[in-house]
């Protein structure tokens, strides 16, 4: 089952996509050049929907094989936090409405379906906490990742990238700890985010960005993954998985460290922490002469890193508190460290920063000579679609 919910979003993936491409470009829903912005022509913006229509596909097909009704009320939520980014995307929302409405959706799965953290893991011996305090706590938690996928999103592959690592990573952890369903759900996401990614990344004629409803969407599966109770096996065996809290910051370091580094940034600067800017880790390696697939590929590695990290301090059994030092220490190794040094380089040591860039840009260039093959498989041989003017 886990492996037909892989491959199915791989077979509805290439039906779905070119069809919403198509009505993006007749109905000039379209994200346009500007000076923060990479892209040189508009690109379709409606990511979102195409994530949404496969998931919902894919999910009520597994339904016929295997019993997962119980995640259809979060799938109803889901689906409202995707409208409000679809309005987003297509006419604009302040960033306290985004942030209200983001509150809003995480209240709703909380009260209404028990999807919530309400503990600690044993960490610092914290096994229950109040219902207040689980409420504060899964908002604020909800809010950190559904703003950290968001922000992640602003080169090609890098959010679906991060998603496929996050969900493929947390798929095994349900698996192993009998939770069927909801590593039905992981895998789910890494069929739909991996088909995603080929054509974000390689495709020239179906090319689509993920937008604010796609990385909203991701982000609340991602938030959904990790509000199991860590506590009970399938078969009520009572377990207890001190290493989860941890588990969790190492699984999305690379969104998590880098997000909460620009929100510091801004703030120091006196700007809102929603203001865009190109102040992301990723941007820096675009600077720096990075293509997107290789800035991709660079920060997923780092976020594969301190997951091993995780893994292997968990199998030398430290002690809770020192594992999630050492994680921590790592994240900013690896996710602050190369910004800063970028930024140094660019300032203060320019000749060193031009042999990096140079550097970058011809590993760029190998890198698209194999992409140029993926492009041509991903696209194919068909006649281009005509686009109406």
């Amino acid at each position: 089952m886990c492996i037909l919910s892989v491959l199915l979003p791989f077979v509805f993936m290439p039906i779905v996509l070119p069809m919403v491409v198509l009505m993006a470009n007749r109905k000039r829903l379209m994200d346009n050049p500007d000076a923060r912005k990479t892209q040189k022509r508009p690109v379709a913006v409606m990511g979102g929907t195409v994530i949404m229509l496969v998931i919902c596909i894919t999910s009520i097909i597994l339904n016929l094989f295997y019993n997962i009704s119980n995640l259809f009320p979060a799938m109803c939520v889901m689906m409202i936090l995707y409208i409000f980014g679809m309005l987003d995307d297509n006419i604009g929302l302040s960033w306290q409405f985004k942030l209200g409405m983001q509150i809003f959706v995480i209240l709703l799965l909380f009260f209404g379906g028990n999807y919530g953290i309400n503990s600690l893991y044993g960490m610092f011996g914290i096994y229950s906490m109040p219902m207040w305090c689980a409420c504060l706590l899964t908002v604020f938690v909800g809010l950190l990742l559904l703003n950290a996928v968001n922000f992640a999103d602003g080169i090609d592959g890098l959010a679906s990238g991060l998603g496929v690592l996050a969900s493929l990573t947390m798929g095994y952890w349900n698996l192993r700890h009998g939770f069927v369903t909801q590593a039905l759900q992981s895998f789910t996401v890494v069929g739909v985010m991996a088909s995603f990614f080929l054509y974000n990344v390689f495709s020239k004629r179906y090319k689509m960005y993920m937008g604010d409803s796609g990385s909203l969407v991701l982000g609340l599966f991602l938030f959904l993954s990790i509000c199991q109770d860590p506590y009970y096996l399938a078969d009520d065996a009572f377990i207890v998985d001190s290493y989860f809290l941890s588990f969790i910051i190492a699984l999305f370091s690379a969104m998590l460290f880098d997000s909460v580094r620009v929100v510091i940034m801004r703030a120091l600067k006196g700007n809102s922490p929603f203001e865009p800017d190109r102040s992301h880790l990723h941007h820096a390696y675009v600077d720096a002469g990075m293509s997107h697939l290789l800035a991709t590929i660079k920060i997923v590695l780092n976020n594969l890193a301190v997951i091993a990290v995780w893994y292997f301090t968990a199998k030398a059994e430290l002690s809770e508190v020192l594992q999630l030092a050492i994680v921590l220490s790592v994240g900013v190794v690896f996710i602050w460290v190369p910004y800063f040094m970028l930024e140094y380089l660019k300032n203060k040591s320019v000749d060193r920063y031009i042999l990096i860039t140079r550097r970058c840009r011809r590993r760029s260039e190998v890198l698209n000579s194999f992409s140029s093959l993926i492009q041509r498989l991903v696209d194919g041989r068909r006649r281009q679609t005509h686009i109406a003017k």
